[in-house]
């Protein structure tokens, strides 16, 4: 049967070819003795990059009592990535799989015979819940006993670019806000006409808001991977909502020569929801809507409301190429090819779907430009 694939072969071998495979390298101590020296977990891959061999790390890596759970499988199985069910012909053959840095340095070895490196963002479910790894990948042709296979084994680098992250948003964002602040508040203080000091109070407020905004954010990130954000649901109106996530950009200097419009719900509605992480989640998708626009083109946010679900989506007409639209929500990924960035959008769908049980999605194409979607329930059920 002829499977359908996106990027890499979906054959795979059989069970006793799986077997054999896994014999062979487990009565022979010296690669056994090898495997257990890597300081993070390693794998053998067969031609068809399924799993023949691993080290006592992979097994706990996997989730894996045994190895019967993870012999066969392909690495992306294995992990649980959210994509490695999406086609029939499973790890490596979805169209996600093109930007995979995995997948890449998996193919590229087995089809050159030389080694690979690429960093890796995988998205995996663990315990019902997402899971983001960040690894750099090697692959390392092994021809044994007359057939090839591939060496797999990877460098967590998650604390790296956590660090990147932090730098970037503690040197650069939070520095830049603090220094606005500063040059504010030395302006206040030789300002002598009333008028004058009163816009500059206005901006200096609104300034420390920006301030304070960017550090919770981060506080909440954390929590929010840790399982530990503490949520405060209460009754909220659709509107109010919609009010208060546009006036954290309408005055901002994103917006400036920009169309950036909100239409309010002709007949409002109350629904439960934490009205702080709901808003500044809505309010980093019309940042990243902004940033992402052109002077004179329309960023705009509205709201619709259904028995059972309410819909926030922010529009622009940029449209997204394919290979980030792949991309988009993996911790670090960007579009802005800077160190530190890329977890806006990881953020907003970190704490709307597994702390606010909502959804969050998005559209992008030459008919509709790009729209973002927060799905909420009309009914928290704890």
């Amino acid at each position: 049967m002829n499977l359908e694939t996106y990027f890499d072969s979906p054959e795979r071998s059989n069970t006793e070819e799986i077997v054999n495979d896994y014999l062979l390298f487990k009565v022979n101590p010296l690669i056994s003795e090898v495997l257990e020296g890597f300081p993070e977990f390693v794998v053998i891959l067969n031609k068809n990059r399924q799993i023949v061999a691993f080290n006592n790390k992979a097994l706990v890596a996997f989730s894996a009592a045994t190895p019967e759970q993870i012999l066969g499988k392909r690495v992306g199985e294995a992990i649980n990535c959210i994509h490695s069910k999406l086609m029939p012909g499973g790890c490596g053959t979805s169209s996600f799989c093109k930007e995979c840095g995995a997948a890449k340095a998996v193919k590229e070895t087995n089809e050159t015979k030389i080694k690979s490196e690429e960093e890796c963002k995988i998205t995996g479910i663990k315990n019902d819940k997402e899971i983001s790894y960040e690894f750099l990948v090697y692959t390392q042709p092994i021809p044994f006993k007359e057939n090839n296979y591939t060496l797999f084994s990877v460098k967590d680098i998650s604390s790296v670019k956590r660090k990147e992250a932090l730098e970037k948003i503690f040197f650069h964002d939070i520095l830049n806000t603090s220094g606005a602040i500063n040059g504010i508040a030395q302006l206040i203080e030789k300002e002598d006409d009333a008028d004058e000091r009163e816009q500059l109070i206005k901006s200096l407020v609104y300034s420390s808001e920006q301030l304070l905004n960017e550090i919770l954010t981060q506080q909440e990130i954390r929590y929010a991977e840790e399982g530990n954000l503490q949520i405060n649901i209460k009754d909220h109106s659709v509107n109010d909502i919609l009010k208060s996530a546009v006036e954290l950009y309408q005055n901002h200097e994103l917006a400036e020569n920009k169309n950036f419009a909100v239409n309010y719900l002709r007949n409002d509605t109350i629904f439960p929801t934490d009205k702080t992480l709901l808003i500044r989640s809505i309010g980093n998708l019309i940042k990243n809507a902004l940033e992402a626009s052109s002077p004179k083109d329309e960023v705009r946010l509205y709201s619709y409301a259904t028995d059972d679900r309410i819909y926030f989506n922010i529009t622009n007409p940029l449209v997204i190429p394919e290979n980030v639209q792949l991309q988009l929500f993996q911790r670090s990924f960007s579009t802005k090819q800077k160190k530190g960035r890329g977890i806006g959008l990881y953020s907003v769908k970190l704490i709307i779907e597994q702390n606010l049980k909502g959804k969050v999605s998005f559209v992008s194409d030459k008919q509709v430009g790009t729209i973002f979607t927060i799905e909420m329930p009309r009914h928290f059920i704890n």
